[in-house]
């Protein structure tokens, strides 16, 4: 049944374009919406915590926060090199 998508509470067959059962009124989608609201709340572990540049900010802000930004990367780069050096050499 392509383009179909059973009822999760009263198991009738709907149109995969529908939001909701056309019997019984149920979110056909529920369970993904609530796995896609659980994947957005959290945070990715693996993006660099820079510092934020506001539109609001003026040119010599941004080149300011823009160097900084640079450095940050620079200084986490050297500290991961570093645990990553600490950790080979034991083993």
């Amino acid at each position: 049944m392509i383009g179909e998508k059973s009822c999760p509470s009263c198991r009738e067959w709907n149109d995969m374009q529908s939001i909701h059962c056309t019997s019984c009124g149920e979110e056909l989608f529920k369970k993904e919406r609530l796995v896609q609201e659980k994947l957005e709340a959290h945070p990715d572990p693996f993006k660099l915590p820079l510092i934020k540049i506001d539109s609001e900010d003026g040119y010599l802000m941004v080149f300011g926060k823009r160097v900084f930004q640079i450095i940050q990367i620079i200084f986490f780069g050297i500290t991961s090199f570093l645990i990553w050096i600490a950790s080979i050499l034991p083993g």
